[in-house]
């Protein structure tokens, strides 16, 4: 996010009972100490670490150290605060402050003598970041990265912000470790304080169940945040935030609302038409740093992407739009291109800067547009919105205002590739290659059913193989790993890499019919609820073996990635529509219970859960096709109803291996051709053969 600590930090000073004006002076440096110089040769203690990103700093002057029980030990030895520094690789302003902080020698002395200082990389470590992005924001009252947070050798914070230039970073550090040595009390008080909060923030339950009337007022009551005229949420900032979205498209496809449809379509087009979504190259940036989706922050995130390509996907379905389709091809296809890891799976990120400078890559001058494109020059730059007075810095982010609609056309088709062609002959950002096992799952999943809609064979080829690096690479002694690198693993997985990727193989298995993947996705839920589930419902983030510095904790509220607990909720009831076990339902059930009361109070904030809830009304759908039924096939993919789980057998009677994991296909049989049965709870419909009839089918109780 952009940074915002900036107008906190004379506050926190005075909290802090200090002055702001110029800092004490440091204390020397203990003869144990490395000089920041012999450090900067040497390395610190991030040398030889799996992630890009702590490698980025493994030659700071800052004597760095892994999150890791040796950091631990030695605050708790030398009786020091702790100055945990998280980030990530991509991040613009991580690396602004790499430069202008933790490069300086002033800034690394003091930190060496004063303080254990521990480098943290939130995709490896998403449950300190949650944690302590939690302390940031109830210290602050804001958040982003880099996160700079100030612990107790117990491990409270008792003082954070986000990025700092040096100059106020000096002065924070110097009036935190006055106040760690002259007013103990009250750091450790503080960090008590702080601390507490956060343990008790997760709702309590259960509550009342959420009924059809009550998602459909949440879904209307949505219409009230919304920015009527550049579409998204009101915001000085925007994110896409897909996980509402894909909500808001289901409930306009439960309900037909005609004001909600419009508000979707609204905030679909002027996202595909902004800057926030790459013209040349396809995919989209992180966020918009401005409300009208022109100007993007620069980095490319996996779980951006993936999520997006299966929002436009699903509003493709809904509105029966060509023009959604395309944005999501062209997503998948930007995944495809830049996003692939050399072991078959998907990397993470492309980093925001190119050389040293935001966005360089993908910026363009009308000049540059005649070097690409000569005599057509004029007329794209007409179409991109590219001006010599420039919308970024003098250059400009290629915009497509009100030409959503010829992304199709042989004009673009042949401007496209010879813009992109010009690009790559420019610096490109890094890209972290690191495959983290739940943006993998929300890949695979949009890879799978980019295939059932766009029918490239490509998208398919591409998520069995990263299902199989994943299974592979992620998997070491049988319980899933966060990350791996080059085939090296990283650390253990939280709920979210359970969830997503089980979540994404019940995609791919109705793309592909391959039962292997399907029986992932159950051992998968059933390691998840060994390892997470919270008996009274729902799922913690982490496992009972992990140790969180502040207590297991419950993440209900999606963020830009959705609650793992919520997706676990919605895999849960795919799977006990295919399985027929019950125990899987009840399970969803539980958790929708505990926490009804807290989505019907934060809304669009549990987007996730109220899409479980959707579910949970009904009727949800299980679909069998039997026999070679290409039309009833494409009757469903076309739909793509979130609502219905289905299995597309090969032969036109089910194998005794696949009745055995799906009960639901007993008896259904091909008679002399294909035949599709739609059925609730084993309670089947008459059979039909005809893709109409079977549109309408699945189509009751739902509008769409």
């Amino acid at each position: 996010m952009i940074p915002r600590a900036l107008r906190f930090v004379a506050p926190a000073l005075v909290m802090l009972g200090c002055q702001t004006s110029a800092p004490v002076a440091s204390k020397a440096t203990t003869p144990t100490t490395p000089s920041p110089a012999q450090i900067r040769q040497a390395g610190n203690h991030l040398v030889g670490s799996a992630s890009a990103y702590l490698l980025e700093h493994s030659h700071n002057p800052v004597d760095w150290h892994p999150w890791g029980q040796e950091a631990l030990d030695l605050a708790t030895k030398l009786d020091r605060p702790l100055f945990v520094s998280i980030g990530y690789v991509s991040c613009h302003w991580c690396h602004v402050m790499e430069r202008e902080v933790f490069e300086n020698d002033e800034v690394a002395a003091f930190l060496n003598a004063h303080f254990v200082a521990v480098k943290v990389d939130r995709e490896e470590r998403p449950d300190l970041d949650a944690v302590y992005m939690d302390a940031v924001q109830t210290l602050t009252g804001s958040g982003g990265w880099p996160m700079s947070v100030f612990l107790t050798p117990s491990l409270r914070p008792f003082f954070g912000g986000t990025y700092f230039p040096r100059e106020q970073f000096l002065r924070v550090i110097h009036a935190v470790e006055e106040q760690f040595r002259t007013a103990r009390n009250d750091a450790e008080s503080r960090g008590a304080e702080v601390s507490n909060g956060i343990a008790t923030r997760t709702p309590s339950g259960p509550g009342s169940a959420l009924s059809a009337d009550v998602l459909h007022d949440l879904a209307k009551s949505a219409l009230a945040t919304l920015d009527e005229t550049n579409g998204g949420f009101r915001s000085r900032t925007k994110f896409p935030t897909p996980i509402k979205w894909r909500f808001l498209v289901d409930a306009y496809r439960k309900w037909g609302d005609p004001e909600l449809g419009a508000a979707i379509q609204k905030t679909l087009d002027v996202m595909a038409n902004g800057g926030i979504h790459d013209h040349v190259g396809g995919g989209f940036f992180r966020y918009a740093t401005e409300p009208t989706w022109t100007i993007p922050h620069f980095e490319k995130m996996l779980y951006d992407n993936a999520q997006l390509a299966a929002l436009y996907l699903g509003a493709a379905a809904a509105f029966d739009d060509a023009r959604y389709r395309a944005v999501a091809r062209d997503t998948l296809d930007f995944v495809l291109r830049d996003m692939r890891a050399p072991e078959g799976g998907f990397g993470s990120s492309l980093d925001a800067d190119t050389a040293g400078k935001e966005g360089a890559t993908y910026l363009f001058t009308p000049s540059d547009v005649a070097s690409a494109l000569g005599d057509d020059a004029a007329a794209a730059c007409t179409s991109l919105g590219i001006t010599p007075a420039g919308n970024f810095d003098g250059s400009n982010v290629p915009t497509r205002r009100g030409a959503l609609t010829d992304v199709a056309t042989k004009q673009w088709e042949k401007w496209q590739p010879a813009l992109l062609a010009y690009r790559a002959r420019r610096a490109q950002p890094f890209f972290d290659r690191k495959m983290v096992t739940a943006w993998n799952g929300l890949a695979i999943g949009a890879s799978a059913v980019g295939y059932r809609v766009l029918h490239d064979a490509r998208y398919l080829e591409a998520a069995t193989a990263a299902a199989a690096a994943i299974w592979k690479l992620n998997r070491g002694d049988g319980a899933l790993t966060r990350a791996s690198d080059g085939g090296r693993a990283t650390e253990p997985a939280i709920l979210d890499d359970y969830a997503f990727l089980a979540s994404g193989l019940v995609d791919l298995f109705e793309a592909s019919g391959d039962l292997t993947e399907l029986e992932h996705a159950l051992t998968l839920v059933d390691e998840a609820t060994t390892r997470f589930a919270d008996p009274a419902g729902g799922f913690f983030l982490t496992s009972g073996a992990a140790q969180e510095p502040l207590g297991r904790r419950i993440a209900v509220e999606d963020e830009v990635e959705p609650s793992g607990s919520a997706v676990m909720v919605l895999v849960l009831e795919r799977l006990a529509a295919l399985t027929g076990k019950t125990e899987l339902s009840d399970r969803a059930s539980l958790a929708l219970h505990r926490y009804a009361d807290a989505a019907r109070e934060r809304g669009l904030d549990m987007a996730g859960w109220l899409s479980g809830a959707l579910l949970e009304n009904g009727p949800f759908y299980e679909l069998v096709v039997a026999g070679k039924g290409q039309p009833l096939v494409d009757a469903w993919n076309r739909l793509l109803p979130s609502w219905a789980s289905g299995v597309v057998l090969s032969t036109d009677a089910p194998s005794d291996a696949l009745e055995q994991v799906l009960p639901v296909v007993a008896g259904k049989t091909a008679h002399g051709r294909a035949v599709a049965y739609v059925c609730t709870h084993g309670a089947c419909k008459a059979p039909t053969s005809d893709p109409t009839a079977l549109g309408k089918e699945l189509l009751v109780g739902w509008t769409r």
